[in-house]
């Protein structure tokens, strides 16, 4: 039971399922905030029993993969750190739930006043601030010809600590002070007074901002780091493109001189073009791919790998090789190819004016 239980909560598929439920949860808590205000959305979504459960169960999971998958000890710092940010996001959040304070704080023009108003499970309760905010004029901006809103915004004079500070709040500046936020959320509808929503949260907004920190440092380390995926992958393309780089050099300095294959025998360039193909099953992969002829005819890969190979070779294989790795090798390999003496000359007087091999010459 125990083991099962482990392999449960170290999984990558518990990991996945577990993300699609949250993601769904803050989707559906979206829609609800939208339609129905965002108390009733934290009511029945972001303060529910079932999703502090939800929470857990992904801190468990994370904190279960990294021992089980040891990421401490094969240095992959990359995954440990991307594990150890979620963990620290949900941190944060559990953090502003036990210790953030909201409340709203409505003011009319020419009002001061530093009480919020909070609610509560039970009623709504006052809170008093460390300072006075005093509104001074509320504007609202309409589209024009139209009575809907296009933007409103608070200027308001911030009374603390014996200073007076002049600011303004609209939908994308929020005003800071001492810890407190203030967001413009509403208005009254004779336009003479404000609305503004308040947010106390210093604490959880550092964890969690720290979380999203780690979380891009992660998921940088494993892109880059030195022994991740994407690198390995890097290095064997590098190692395979310098082998093929002095495979192509040494087979073209030692085609030279048999580039002209008088005595009927095997092309030594063509026999190594041949090591280096792709298998028939991958090539007829490729060959299934639908490409647009100069005409605009749709057709297969396979039909005009066929139609260049029956052209220049007058037969449907080269070799070994059939029409559609012969055009994967041509294509990967254009240098090697241009010396394999493959192109039919049936003409023998054309060969022997230009001095080319009877029967098959190479491009050069």
């Amino acid at each position: 039971m125990k083991t099962n239980l482990e392999r449960f909560f170290s999984s990558f598929v518990t990991t996945i399922v577990l993300l699609l439920i949250y993601a769904f949860g803050l989707a559906v808590a979206t829609f609800i905030e939208k339609y129905h205000g965002t108390a009733t959305a934290k009511a029945m979504v972001y303060y529910s029993p079932l999703f502090f459960l939800l929470q857990f169960l992904l801190v468990v999971n994370f904190i279960a993969a990294t021992i089980k998958h040891q990421y401490l000890k094969r240095g992959k710092w990359g995954l440990m750190l991307t594990h150890f940010a979620f963990i620290i996001i949900l941190l944060g959040a559990l953090t502003s739930f036990l210790f953030g304070e909201e409340g709203i704080l409505h003011l009319r023009e020419g009002e001061t006043s530093n009480q919020i108003a909070v609610r509560t499970s039970d009623n709504t309760t006052f809170h008093t601030l460390p300072f006075s905010v005093e509104l001074k004029k509320f504007t609202l901006t309409r589209y024009p010809g139209s009575a809907s809103p296009s933007s409103y915004e608070s200027e308001v004079i911030v009374h603390v600590d014996g200073e007076d500070r002049e600011e303004r709040i609209f939908m994308n500046n929020v005003l800071d002070v001492k810890g407190y936020r203030f967001f413009q959320a509403s208005y009254d509808q004779d336009e003479h007074g404000t609305i503004l929503s308040v947010n106390r949260d210093v604490a959880g907004r550092n964890i969690t901002y720290t979380g999203y920190l780690l979380l891009v440092i992660g998921l940088i380390l494993c892109l880059v780091g030195k022994d991740s995926r994407f690198m390995r992958q890097s290095r064997r393309l590098k190692e395979l493109r310098k082998a093929t780089n002095v495979a192509v050099l040494l087979l073209a300095l030692l085609a030279v001189p048999l580039s002209v294959n008088a005595g009927g025998k095997a092309s030594p360039m063509l026999d190594a073009v041949q090591k280096y193909a792709v298998s028939p099953e991958h090539a007829a992969l490729f060959g299934a791919l639908p490409i647009q002829s100069g005409s605009g005819r749709m057709m297969p890969v396979n039909t005009f790998s066929s139609e260049i190979l029956r052209k220049l070779h007058k037969s449907d294989k080269i070799g070994q090789l059939n029409s559609d790795q012969f055009l994967l090798s041509l294509l990967a390999m254009p240098d090697m190819w241009m010396r394999v003496p493959f192109i039919a000359l049936s003409n023998p007087e054309l060969a022997a004016y230009y001095d080319l091999t009877d029967g098959e010459c190479a491009y050069i």
